[in-house]
């Protein structure tokens, strides 16, 4: 008798299972990947900003002046709100590395930009900013990429190559602001940082939609790499859910995605373990009909499945005492 209850909760419990598959898509829907938004936004407002720094647009005055006129206004929207976008767009994702980089350079991009147009507005030239302040600024900014740059060991060695080459910019800058030659000097090394930050953002793109999230462009892992055995390029944005993602595919509640292991055994209730009600509701992606009564109909399957239970255990109990 033990044991055909034991089976009858075994089926029972994988026709919870699988009802609770079936919702998992609409209750954790799939985002899309803010990567590409954030790196293309980054690289490409830094880039600007360093033509000015290594002359390529020209050294004299207004040619630099003109360059800056044209960052500023790249700096609050492009360069600076779309990557704030792509930081809170990782939150869905449960990356905090990306949200932390994203958040962090649109919100200096955006400081930034509305410092030198406020400036432009005043039109005053015994208004300008500290040099000092401006120094310290970007020593904070290298330290703060610096530790990015540490976290990234962990991922993959063109991410980490990026974050190398910006603090390097940062701090290049920093001693710029009274030396020419190494302000230069940082302007090819911020060239070379946007050109990695493109590098990235087409991987991903590549990566995530042609080769369905295999690493077709190579991006190159360390050794220590604990994401290379998902098979995924992982840099900001894709390196959510990794450290779980085996245990979900263990559980007869995880995922039904095709890449479970089967052959392993699964988790056996204890024949005096109560079972609790399930809180299965309709999902908020699907509009609510006068039929939609999936809450109040697992509840009560959930209720009748445990006093069968209890009812035939009960008896069973009665027949050994017998």
């Amino acid at each position: 008798m033990t044991h055909e209850i034991e089976e009858r909760k075994s089926k029972e419990m994988a026709s919870i299972a699988r009802e609770i598959k079936g919702l998992a898509p609409h209750i954790h829907s799939p985002v899309p990947n803010p990567a590409p938004l954030g790196l293309f936004a980054f690289g490409l407002t830094t880039a600007l900003l360093q033509m000015k720094h290594t002359g390529l647009t020209g050294s004299a005055e207004d040619d630099m002046n003109g360059v800056e006129y044209l960052t500023w206004g790249f700096a609050l929207f492009y360069g600076g709100l779309l990557q704030l976008v792509a930081g809170i767009s990782e939150i869905k994702r449960n990356n905090i590395f990306g949200y932390t980089a994203f958040c962090s350079y649109g919100g200096f991009w955006m400081s930034l930009g509305t410092a030198e147009i406020v400036l432009l507005l005043v039109g005053n030239e015994e208004f300008a900013f500290n040099k000092k302040a401006i120094q310290a600024m970007l020593i904070l900014m290298g330290i703060f990429t610096f530790i990015l740059m540490i976290c990234t060991i962990k991922m993959n060695k063109t991410i980490s190559t990026l974050m190398f080459l910006l603090m390097m910019t940062f701090f290049l800058l920093a001693g710029g602001i009274f030396n020419k030659t190494v302000d230069k000097v940082a302007g090819w090394f911020g060239i070379a940082t946007s050109a990695v930050a493109y590098w990235l953002g087409g991987a991903e793109l590549v990566n995530d939609i042609i080769g369905g999230g295999d690493e077709i462009i190579p991006l190159g892992h360390w050794s220590g790499d604990k994401f290379t055995f998902t098979g995924g390029s992982h840099v900001p944005g894709r390196i959510h859910g990794v450290t779980h993602r085996t245990v979900l595919r263990e559980s007869p509640y995880g995922p039904d995605d095709g890449n479970r292991n089967d052959d392993q055994p699964r988790p056996s209730l204890s024949p005096h373990r109560r079972i609790s009600q399930p809180r299965i509701g309709p999902s908020p992606l699907i509009p609510a009909s006068k039929d939609n009564n999936h809450e109040e109909k697992g509840q009560a399957r959930a209720a009748d499945l445990e006093a069968n239970l209890e009812a035939e255990g009960s008896v069973h109990s009665g027949k050994q005492v017998n």
